[in-house]
């Protein structure tokens, strides 16, 4: 196995952690079943809540679960950083593990997709939440949620999810991470056929992914478009805080491909404010290696299917003030700033603003949280923003929004009828070599986790803010579209790429 040659700062530990008693499950106990997976940060509310509601029947009804660097609200998941674990005492009988059985998951979303491929593929080592010393955390519900855990356990990656299929991840899609020198061993035309025949790869669900802005851009994108006389389904007079699909703006292809390769040099595209419309161009996209990124390069590039499409823009093309590569193994830019500190430098230089004008800053986040901090700071910063957000992920209290894609809006509803196309089938995949090592449990596991996430059941049991960016493919139901259970109807789709990215959606139920 080779190792992965890490070099990582601890996160800062409050200092005032009282002590608690042992959570129910004793994770580095012999017995307790222990998964590690890294990979796609975009489907990683569906993931925890696959395995907090779905596996372990959820924290108010499971007194046993214990959750570290991740919370549940009312509508969704909280993420502290881009690592965390569940662990729980399974309620009953699943995934062919026996009631009471103690299990641990492990999620790393450092660095995104590429890192459920590579790793996986040759046995790096991934950086994952510690959950053995419970005193470097702070917790606000005894025993049962801990944050500001540091990740510094190290362990290879048992299996990994990613946005789009392991052979998508070529060329500008394999990860370059400024100082991660093991990133440099990765094939830069990615993994071979042989090599991915060496891996089980299985679809589980389609992800919808969306153009985001922030509130700034979005007001002023209603505003010129005129959505101010326009009404809703239902008759209502739009407003900028209308949720009907008539009263949201719209980005055409041709505007937003513009935009996000770095050919524009105004806002003029997209508003018509002239208080703005000459302010930095700020794009807030993911770092090489992110399946969000693979998506947005295959959605607006073409890439890697098309070779003379366009590339989009990177942190080279900023002439903002200080633009970096950043990491998405230390969280930080190559320097050593904070994300948000980097920002800051790159706004403007005051949280505040003014933007800056004349000028182009493209953020690269390691993780979907990151590019969401991105929209929000330069809201605060008094400017624009616009980037690739998967719509499983919700504004919230945030200062951003998903905005329509040639006229179709972000969601499963028009998504499953073919009605909205920047769509892209996720799986999972572990090599087959390594599974083989396993223990039963473990391989028990895997798979039954592997068919929970492409159950329309299992989608079900995500929160309904989540529910709105997965889709269950195809074949995880039997008859024609529309018809079955309320949860094959809810989130069965009718079209498909058939694991092929490259592939335009077709109708096949």
């Amino acid at each position: 196995m080779k190792l992965r040659s890490i070099a990582l700062a601890a996160a800062a530990c409050a200092s005032a952690a009282p002590a608690f008693a042992a959570p129910a499950v004793n994770i580095d106990a012999a017995s307790t079943v222990r998964v590690y997976m890294s990979g796609a940060t975009a489907l990683r509310n569906t993931i925890a809540g696959i395995v907090l509601n779905d596996i372990c029947g959820g924290s108010a009804a499971n007194a046993t679960t214990t959750l570290y660097n991740v919370s549940e609200s009312g509508t969704s998941f909280s993420f502290v950083n881009n690592n965390w674990a569940i662990s729980c005492k399974l309620p009953v009988a699943k995934l062919g593990l026996p009631a009471n059985t103690d299990i641990a998951f492990f999620k790393s979303d450092a660095g995104g997709s590429a890192q459920g491929v590579f790793p996986v593929y040759f046995g790096d080592q991934r950086t994952f939440v510690e959950t053995a010393n419970l005193a470097a955390c702070t917790t606000s519900v005894a025993d049962r949620r801990y944050t500001a855990c540091p990740a510094t356990r190290l362990a290879t990656p048992m299996v990994g999810i990613s946005d789009v299929e392991p052979g998508l991840f070529a060329g500008i899609n394999v990860p370059n991470d400024p100082v991660d020198a093991s990133d440099d061993s990765y094939p830069s035309g990615g993994l071979s056929a042989g090599q991915i025949a060496e891996l089980k790869v299985t679809p589980v669900v389609q992800t919808v992914f969306g153009v985001a802005v922030n509130t700034n851009l979005y007001n002023d994108m209603f505003a010129k478009q005129g959505l101010g006389s326009k009404f809703s389904s239902t008759g209502a007079a739009c407003t900028t805080s209308s949720t009907d699909e008539n009263c949201i703006p719209s980005i055409g292809k041709a505007e937003a491909r513009t935009l996000f390769s770095g050919g524009a040099n105004n806002w003029s595209l997209v508003s018509a404010n002239a208080a703005l419309v000459d302010s930095q161009i700020n794009v807030c996209r993911r770092v090489q290696g992110s399946g969000t990124q693979a998506a947005a390069n295959l959605q607006f590039s073409d890439f890697p299917c098309n070779g003379s499409g366009s590339s989009p823009a990177d942190y080279n093309f900023s002439s903002s003030a200080a633009p970096e590569a950043v990491s998405s193994l230390t969280g930080r830019t190559e320097s050593g700033k904070t994300l948000a500190q980097y920002l800051v430098d790159n706004m403007g230089g005051n949280a505040n603003g003014p933007m800056p004008g004349g000028t182009s800053f493209i953020f690269e986040g390691p993780g979907t949280g990151d590019v969401v901090n991105c929209l929000n700071a330069a809201n605060l910063a008094q400017g624009y923003a616009i980037g690739h957000v998967s719509k499983e992920n919700v504004p919230g209290s945030g200062a951003w929004k998903h905005v329509r894609l040639e006229g179709a809006y972000p969601d499963g509803a028009n998504a499953k009828q073919g009605r909205y196309d920047y769509l892209v089938e996720s799986t999972v995949q572990y090599k087959l070599a390594s599974f083989a090592g396993y223990t039963a449990q473990q391989k028990a596991f895997i798979n039954g986790f592997t068919a929970e996430v492409a159950k329309p059941d299992g989608l079900a049991k995500l929160s309904a803010a989540n529910q709105a960016g997965v889709l269950a493919l195809p074949e995880s139901y039997a008859g024609a579209y529309g018809t079955g259970t309320a949860n094959e109807i809810k989130f069965g789709s009718r079209v498909t790429r058939s694991g092929n990215s490259c592939q335009p959606l077709s109708a096949v139920k």
